[in-house]
């Protein structure tokens, strides 16, 4: 009995106390100003779950150089949380900011990521951001103009005519 509760212990222990992720299926549907709303007070816990998963991505994938230092890489940044248009997650603004920090507090020459993350804290998408303002727009293409009509065949008199005589 003894060994079959220290297997099933030693089996809680190494699988975790959170269940695994379920992948995020849908379309990821990015806020604008009209439908980004902030999320105010008393924040949801799945917000504040949203917040920390955006955070672990935003550290995960910069070098850890970037958060030289500071105390804890999450320091260095600021986050503002939003609900959009996709129903069921939370959009997460990171702004690297570390004033907090020893060093420079201007770092990063992007300015601020944004996440699409759920409530348990899965990012399940980036935005890819504005489009760069150096780049040349290419205006959209007007469509072709219609074909000229071929003229109409005009009567040009060596038509036989009829000589009026009917036959019968």
């Amino acid at each position: 009995m003894r060994q079959g509760h220290g297997w099933l212990g030693l089996l809680l222990v190494m699988s975790g106390c959170r269940h695994p992720a379920a992948a995020w299926k849908g379309v990821v549907e990015w806020p604008d100003e009209r439908s980004a709303r902030p999320v105010e007070s008393p924040i949801p816990a799945g917000a504040v779950q949203a917040a920390m998963g955006a955070v672990r991505e935003f550290v995960r994938t910069n070098p850890r150089r970037l958060f030289s230092g500071c105390e804890h890489p999450e320091d260095g940044v600021n986050v503002s949380l939003f609900t959009g248009p996709t129903p069921g997650l939370y959009y997460v603004l990171v702004d690297p900011d570390f004033e907090r920090c020893v060093g420079p507090r201007r770092r990063i020459l992007d300015g601020w990521f944004f996440y699409a993350v759920t409530p348990q804290g899965d990012v399940v998408a980036e935005s890819p951001g504005p489009p760069d303002e150096g780049a040349p727009v290419e205006p959209p293409r007007a469509p072709p103009p219609p074909a000229p009509e071929p003229p109409a065949p005009e009567p040009s008199g060596d038509v036989e005519r009829s000589s009026g005589a009917a036959s019968g």
